[in-house]
């Protein structure tokens, strides 16, 4: 049973923001344009894997979550957590391509592509050990005692991998029933999983490093102002009496403004004012742009041209 949907990492979303309104030119483009697509391929395999979950009949009376941040003494944000009888498992996602070592002493995972580039990332049994005592502490301050297992999984067969011996299981998607049987045949209800289900949504964190330009050091100048077209690609659309035309396509929108604003929450801040948004939006009036800012009843603080509207409730919407 689905009790937290799959939904794109938010940093994917600021990431397709950055990349879109960052010029090509800049020295950082290429970094961020592969680690978009870094978290794409991520995002992909971790909504593959949801789906099989999914499809399992021996979790029907399950509760499956994606991506569960929890306050913990250990930073964890865990990919799919899985609430079985008496135990907790969580999965940690790897969407890789190519040939993978996972190495020990000291654990690494090196990565050759189908090119011939190698790239040496931290083993993910470190992360998911982490997770896992995470994990153990958060339920401890909820005095909460219950088993946590965990694997490393691979969602596709597009990745050769070779293994040392490991603390962990490593398994493909395709393992997953198999392995979870094992869970399930062996366990015995001891605390509802509906209190634990309950603990883990009550206490549910929402963390987001926007916003990006802060986060990645870039000075906001750098990004690209104006009403994006999404027929085209193009910046600049000329706002009309009802909406929004393009000059290069001759695409109109009605409400073009409101992925540019969130463009604006998740790359610049989470409030804007009236000239901030005349500035990004890249329009004259004064008054154009309080009746934008108006008409999406964004929470507001301060009065007249001190006037501040949160942003957040965009992204939250998206």
């Amino acid at each position: 049973m689905i009790i937290k949907s799959f939904a794109p990492s938010p940093l994917t979303k600021g990431l397709q923001a950055l990349v879109t309104r960052l010029h090509p030119t800049h020295p950082q483009y290429q970094n961020f344009q592969q680690e978009l697509k870094n978290k794409e391929a991520g995002d992909f395999g971790e909504q593959y894997v949801m789906k099989e979950l999914q499809q399992m009949a021996l979790l029907n009376d399950c509760y499956i979550l994606h991506n569960v941040t929890l306050p913990s003494a250990l930073p964890m944000q865990i990919d799919i957590l899985l609430i079985v009888p008496n135990a907790i498992i969580l999965l940690e996602i790897k969407n890789i391509r190519g040939t993978v070592h996972l190495k020990n002493d000291p654990r690494q995972l090196i990565r050759t592509s189908d090119s011939g580039e190698v790239h040496v990332f931290t083993h993910p049994e470190i992360q998911l050990e982490q997770y896992i005592q995470g994990m153990k502490h958060f339920l401890d301050t909820q005095n909460v005692s219950i088993p946590i297992y965990g694997a490393v999984v691979f969602p596709f067969n597009n990745v050769n991998i070779h293994r040392e011996e490991g603390r962990l299981p490593i398994l493909m998607a395709k393992e997953l029933p198999i392995f979870l049987h094992k869970h399930l045949e062996k366990s015995k209800e001891t605390t509802t999983m509906a209190e634990i289900k309950n603990i883990i949504l009550s206490h549910l964190r929402n963390r987001t490093p926007f916003p990006l330009c802060q986060y990645y050091q870039i000075d906001a100048s750098a990004l690209r102002r104006g009403v994006y077209c999404e027929n085209c690609g193009g910046f600049g659309m000329e706002k009309l009496k009802i909406g929004w035309h393009c000059q290069m396509c001759q695409h109109r929108c009605r409400d073009a403004h409101i992925q540019s604003l969130k463009d604006y929450s998740m790359l610049v801040g989470e409030t804007i004012t009236n000239r901030e948004c005349r500035d990004f939006l890249m329009i004259e009036s004064e008054h154009v742009a309080k009746r934008i800012l108006q008409k999406l009843q964004l929470p507001r603080s301060g009065s007249n041209k001190n006037s501040r509207y949160k942003l957040s409730g965009l992204y939250m919407n998206r």
